[in-house]
């Protein structure tokens, strides 16, 4: 599969991340896609059936856990089709970022970690 990156947000849960991937396994990724869960790297993927692949994982930093979410077009063909469907991704980025820091405010509240 070629994935090709189109956005990518990250934000900082302050807490270990052995606590914030639990959450994040917990949370799981939409219904009603494909999904596949690496415990071991600590990442979610799903994807639709045409160009969509989201990428969710927790990785090590200095104040506690990095999330990170990428957005991959996946399409095996037309993958331009991918642009002109989502309105040249106009305003996707805010959206994403948006995201992001109400999912790190979310699992900081659910882990109120103080060490």
């Amino acid at each position: 599969m070629r994935k090709r990156l189109l956005f990518e947000v990250t934000g900082v849960v302050n807490a270990p991340v052995e606590k914030v991937a639990e959450l994040m396994f917990a949370s799981g990724p939409p219904s009603g896609v494909h999904t596949d869960a690496d415990r071991a790297t600590n990442t979610i993927s799903y994807w639709g059936n045409w160009w969509y692949r989201g990428e969710d994982s927790v990785e090590e930093h200095p104040d506690g856990a990095r999330l990170v979410h990428r957005v991959y077009n996946i399409a095996p063909q037309g993958n331009w089709a991918a642009y002109l469907a989502n309105k040249l991704f106009i305003g996707y980025r805010a959206t994403l970022e948006r995201s992001m820091r109400d999912r790190v405010a979310d699992y900081q509240a659910k882990l109120d970690y103080s060490g």
